[in-house]
């Protein structure tokens, strides 16, 4: 399935385009079969078990395949793996759509397999990002904006027109439509995605076979040894239980006690995907001038717990969906972030397995997260368990304060501008916010003296103190910056001329004493002396 391909600059610049369009055409038709494969199961069985039996089987199969299949990835290559893992998904996804409504079991195998498949197109579709930014030379974080933004749009897209197909074609037609989306995929990937691993005018070279037992241990002796990819690993963990925990038991509960309006619940639903999706535009414009730390800090502190402490807090729905839009567009800048420290600190190599690892670790919370609402609510009953809930979010998103050492490293993780030539000029404003919030050391003069200051956004690294005046002129001479150095001057002779005036004065007030004193010394004279 490899293609020989050049890398024209036309290709070189419709590439990213081209892979994210593939992504989100694949999003619409995995919402689609998201909602019609269970369907088919009720349809045909009449038993919601059933439906989440199948359900099961498709999420393990991708969760247990992102990490297991990520060697034979890295052998055969990305792209291949790409255009071989969609076109088997519509294989698969005809299969059930011909063979699924006259087996149990046949059903289960079939959604295990699409659940396979589908977690290498999109394991390799996302592996093939890195090298397409790294030849574009564009920002990682900007590129990963922009795609979220994308993705979540096409999720809701999905979800909308499969009830639309489900009605109009029946479940049967949906996953039909699905299958389809899987070959414009490939389709796509093909014609625009260029296959990084080869060069002008020659075939790709296959990557070393390594065994499959040392691949796969590699991966995981490397994760281990990363402190910071663990900490990240960790964080989405808690974050996917308790966004799952929000999903399908909070809001649920609210707007059934409180409400009762599905209307409501899609309101609740509609506001955090929109305002990630408005969040993405924006934060997509200012993620290069934005340090990541404080980005993502701000973004759970903001959009985490106050999402969930305000179900315990009112009846109003304008004032829940308001909460839900903002948390939404804060909450954005925590998966770019998050993906292009991944991009940038993992070397391509170790891209597959590493976040077959990453993503099998962070979906794990997703099962989890609506046992643990549920058993929390019956125990201490719904007010009191949003409460806990939000108490222990906020604990857990106080994990990068907590061990700023090793999360402050997301503003070392390769960051640079939205540049590949390092001479060409920066985008105006670019680092301001860096320069705001990050270290930075003051040289001032004020009143006759030179001071210095050092700090870290709100934080005084240094306290000030008075330098000698030969010290900072010493510093500031280092500087190539001509309009500095004729400052300095300026001040020099404005400095020596001042000083002059104070001396021309402090001589003629001296001048104006010696003779006050001769007055002095005259009066003071006896008058019988001549």
């Amino acid at each position: 399935m490899s293609i020989a391909t050049s890398p024209s600059p036309w290709r070189s610049r419709v590439a990213i385009p081209g892979l994210v369009a593939a992504e989100a055409i694949s999003v619409i038709g995995g919402r689609m079969s998201f909602l019609a494969i269970p369907w088919l199961v009720l349809v045909t069985t009449g038993s919601p078990v059933k439906v989440g039996i199948v359900a099961g089987a498709e999420t393990l199969a991708y969760v247990l395949s992102g990490v297991l299949a990520a060697p034979l990835q890295d052998r055969i290559g990305s792209r291949t793996t790409s255009l071989l893992s969609d076109a088997g998904s519509a294989v698969v996804m005809g299969a059930i759509a011909v063979t699924g409504q006259f087996g149990f079991g046949v059903l289960i195998v079939l959604s295990s397999l699409a659940g396979m498949l589908r977690a290498q197109a999109d394991r390799s579709k996302n592996n093939l990002l890195k090298p397409l930014m790294d030849a574009a030379g564009t920002d990682f974080t900007r590129v990963s904006a922009a795609r979220e933004g994308v993705l979540r749009t096409s999720g809701l897209i999905g979800a909308s027109v499969g009830g639309v197909a489900i009605a109009a074609f029946g479940a049967i037609g949906a996953i039909w439509v699905d299958a389809a989306s899987f070959l414009v995929g490939a389709a796509l990937v093909a014609f625009f995605v260029p296959d990084p691993a080869a060069k002008e005018g020659e075939p790709p070279k296959p990557a070393p076979a390594e065994p499959y037992l040392i691949a796969l241990r590699g991966g995981f002796t490397y994760f281990t040894r990363e402190p910071l990819l663990r900490a990240v690993t960790g964080m989405l963990f808690f974050t996917n239980l308790f966004n799952q925990a929000s999903s399908v038991v909070f809001v649920p509960m609210w707007v059934l006690t409180v409400l009762d309006s599905p209307v409501a619940l899609g309101s609740v639903s509609a506001a955090y995907a929109i305002g990630m999706i408005v969040g993405s535009v924006v934060f997509a414009t200012l993620a290069p001038y934005l340090p990541r730390y404080s980005a993502l800090v701000f973004g759970y502190f903001v959009g985490g717990a106050p999402r969930f402490l305000v179900f315990a807090l009112t009846d109003d729905l304008t004032v829940i969906v308001i909460v839900t839009f903002l948390s939404g567009m804060v909450m954005c800048s925590v998966n770019p972030t998050i993906g292009a420290v991944i991009y940038q600190r993992v070397p391509g190599p170790m891209l597959a397995r590493a976040g077959g690892i990453i993503m099998a670790v962070a979906m794990a919370g997703i099962p989890l997260g609506g046992v643990l609402a549920g058993v929390v609510v019956e125990r201490l009953g719904f007010v009191n368990g949003v409460l806990l809930s939000s108490l222990l979010y906020f604990a857990v998103t106080l994990t990068p304060v907590v061990r700023h050492r090793v999360w402050r490293e997301l503003n070392d993780a390769g960051a640079r501008g939205p540049t590949a030539d390092p001479a060409a000029a920066l985008p105006r404003g670019y680092g301001l916010a860096a320069t705001a919030l990050g270290p930075r050391v003051t040289l001032r003069y004020a009143d006759g003296e030179w001071t210095l200051q050092a700090r870290a956004g709100l934080r005084r690294l240094a306290p000030r103190r008075a330098l000698r005046a030969k010290t900072a002129a010493h510093a500031l001479a280092q500087l190539e910056a001509p309009a500095v150095h004729e400052a300095v001057r300026e001040l020099a002779r404005q400095e020596h001329d001042g000083a002059g005036h104070e001396a021309a004065r402090l001589r003629a007030e001296l001048a104006r004493m010696e003779f006050t004193m001769s007055q002095i010394n005259v009066g003071l004279r006896p008058s019988h002396l001549p």
